[in-house]
């Protein structure tokens, strides 16, 4: 008598027979995606393989040419959702079946309907949204210390119901029948006896967009896009130097048909009651008093991490205007916190504004 785990085993091994004879190749797979990917993740996956694979890119690769005839079979179904709940309860021989994908097609008329160019065009970068710049005032000491902020963005993003279509439901975009879903025709023009001339033209019937929209989406009314607050989290990181910017790709509003823009943070730094900035180096001015001038004196001040320095002239002379440089305690240097730059103390000296007599002869006797 067979053990259990044996038994375990054969029912594993046929359920896999059985997903592979009825689903044959998983399309899904073949796109790189999860088999719950949103449409417009499906786009976005079909767009890079199939510039990656295109046979303009590849010439005389055969394998490159097979990979990409797959990748468009794949997106020819996956983003037709009628298609793709066939393909997800049977396989592809649910489709077979039906007429619709599993080859048969041309996959340039899928290229060229998604880029909207024709099979003689070389592929280009998709295009994205506009990016988007955001200034940032943050405080000296929060670049110094670095510091993590919370940010919320109010942006544009695909409509989660239409899924960037516009529409009440799927079943409510057709094909423009006058274009053939190309979005653009080809009219032919005699310009003279025996000589013809062919050029494409936008199609009037859909507006260039190879799909003709019967209603209108309850969310976002048409506009395929609605408003939604993201939150992000900005790493100001030490020493990170003003007019800096952080990127986020693609962050900005996104777009049914294109990649979103990306999102740029530029920082401005906001001035400091004391110190200054320039590089790496930090500034400040220390006052003294003209006895401290003449004779030295040991002062203290905070630093931007709340450090208590000192600095201390003991027995020296200090002229007016005079420059003193601490060593490492300016700035850290941006991604090299462990290196900083210098901070420079310029000492401004402050004379009383009278003297008594007692003073005023002291001073004559100083300096006979």
């Amino acid at each position: 008598m067979m053990s259990w785990q044996v038994v375990l085993a054969m029912i594993v091994v046929m359920c896999m027979c059985i997903v592979d004879v009825v689903g044959g190749r998983d399309l899904y797979e073949v796109l790189g995606i999860k088999r719950d990917a949103s449409v417009p993740e499906i786009k976005k996956a079909f767009r890079k393989l199939s510039l990656k694979l295109h046979p303009d890119k590849n010439p005389g690769d055969e394998d490159a040419a097979k990979k990409f005839a797959e990748v468009a079979s794949a997106y020819e179904v996956l983003s037709d959702e009628t298609k793709r709940k066939k393909y997800d309860t049977y396989g592809e021989d649910g489709l077979k079946e039906n007429g619709g994908g599993g080859g048969g097609h041309d996959p340039f008329d899928v290229f060229s309907q998604f880029f909207g160019g024709g099979r003689q065009r070389h592929p280009q970068e998709p295009s994205r949204g506009n990016d988007v710049t955001i200034p940032l005032r943050v405080s000296l000491a929060d670049l110094y210390n670095g510091k993590n902020v919370p940010f919320t963005v109010r942006r544009k993003t695909v409509c989660h119901h239409c899924h960037g279509h516009g529409a009440a439901n799927s079943d409510d975009i057709q094909t423009c029948h006058e274009c053939g879903g190309h979005g653009v025709k080809l009219e032919t023009r005699r310009v003279g006896p025996g000589f013809i001339q062919q050029f494409q033209t936008q199609c009037n019937k859909c507006g260039g967009k190879g799909k003709i929209v019967t209603s209108t989406c309850p969310v976002c009314g048409g506009d395929k896009t609605v408003f939604a607050d993201v939150e992000l989290d900005l790493d100001i990181e030490k020493g990170t130097p003003d007019g800096h910017e952080i990127e986020f790709e693609h962050a900005a509003d996104e777009h049914a048909d294109r990649a979103a823009g990306h999102l740029r943070f530029r920082i401005t730094t906001v001035g400091h009651e004391f110190f200054s900035r320039d590089g790496d180096d930090l500034y400040m001015d220390m006052s003294i008093s003209l006895r401290e001038a003449l004779v030295g004196f040991s002062k203290s001040f905070v630093h931007l991490d709340g450090r208590t320095v000192d600095v201390r002239r003991l027995n020296e002379i200090t002229e007016p205007s005079q420059v003193v440089t601490l060593a490492h305690e300016g700035m850290p240097r941006h991604q090299m916190a462990s290196e900083r730059g210098n901070l420079h103390i310029k000492f401004n000296v402050v004379f009383p504004d009278t003297l008594t007599p007692d003073q005023q002869r002291g001073f004559r006797d100083l300096f006979q």
